[in-house]
């Protein structure tokens, strides 16, 4: 009897001391390096410059380091950019990450949630001279220079996700200031998203801009196919200048290497004309040698403008090589 005790005492204190054990392991840490290069031959009708043909691109190096602990993790991310042209180096995203399952902080330079998919856009170019605006509800999405740029993810399940982003620069007299609340949900093969964003950009000379826009739409998931549709509205003020208001519509699918989108847009600039333009745009990929990480794409857009001064069209097809190391 007492021999049984005493096993049942150390076999509990035994299990007590691995669950401590395993409760205070170590975190594990990872480490890896990777990038992809990105080729583009373009050629376009210039609109009303005349034709253009060029080549650009860029090599991208992605280390990414990660701790992950019990219900914890902190990851640190830089991607440095190498470009095809030109002697300046340029970077991606930036930054540092942390938090838990159902919740983290994300700090630096870096894209926050997409609020208007444009699918596979490999080339997209419009008419119109800026003078037909289009608008992406990204103003605050990310990637500024010259700002700091954090985001905080909650996720109270695996349908709902929620992201609060803030951006902040100030230099002498120069400010930058803004606001990003963006939610998504999804039922099935089908996700919903939303967001508002609002800007006040306030610079030397006394000028201020003041931005504030939303973006909705819907991803669903048909079979093989995915489509993506979103519609965003912008309305802007900026010092001497006659109020602006963008309103884009946007739908794109894909299917396996195919993709194809439209771009709808109308601008109120206050003068009674209301440019407008559409455009779109298509790629098919294939890949090289018959590998996942190597392939050539080929892309080409049109783009239609009314109601502008100038570039009432605009023609464009690219021919992109790509491989992911």
């Amino acid at each position: 009897m007492k021999t049984s005790v005493l096993l049942s005492v150390i076999s509990s204190v035994a299990i007590l001391s691995l669950s401590a054990s395993a409760m205070a392991a170590d975190p594990v840490k990872t480490f890896t390096f990777g990038g992809n290069v990105e080729l583009d031959v373009t050629a376009d009708d210039g609109a009303d410059a005349g034709n253009n043909f060029g080549h650009g691109g860029r090599v991208l190096l992605n280390a990414v380091g990660e701790m992950k602990g019990d219900n914890y993790f902190v990851k640190g991310v830089a991607q440095p950019l190498v470009p095809f042209k030109g002697s300046s180096l340029g970077y991606d995203d930036v930054y540092l990450q942390m938090g838990r399952d159902k919740w983290d902080v994300q700090i630096g330079r870096f894209e926050a949630a997409n609020l208007f998919p444009l699918g596979k856009d490999t080339i997209i170019s419009h008419a119109g001279g800026g003078e037909a605006k289009v608008y992406e509800a990204n103003k605050v999405r990310g990637r500024k220079d010259d700002v700091l740029h954090v985001a905080l993810h909650s996720k109270p399940s695996d349908q709902l996700k929620l992201e609060l982003g803030l951006m902040h620069g100030k230099a002498d007299s120069d400010s930058f200031t803004g606001v990003r609340p963006a939610v998504s949900y999804t039922m099935g093969n089908t996700t919903l998203h939303a967001g508002f964003e609002n800007v006040t950009d306030k610079a030397t000379d006394g000028t201020e801009l003041k931005q504030s826009g939303v973006g909705i739409g819907a991803g669903f998931k048909l079979g093989q196919s995915s489509v993506n549709a979103s519609v965003s509205s912008l309305s802007e003020e900026a010092t001497g200048k006659a109020d602006v208001d963008v309103t884009s519509l946007g739908l794109n699918m894909q299917r396996g290497p195919f993709g194809a989108g439209l771009i709808n847009s109308t601008t109120d600039n206050g003068s009674g004309i209301k440019p407008k333009v559409n455009t779109v745009y298509a790629a098919y990929t294939i890949p090289v040698f018959g590998s996942k990480d190597a392939s050539v794409t080929l892309a080409a857009n049109a783009s239609r403008a009314d109601n502008v001064t100038k570039d009432e069209s605009l023609n464009a097809v690219r021919v992109r090589f790509n491989y992911a190391f």
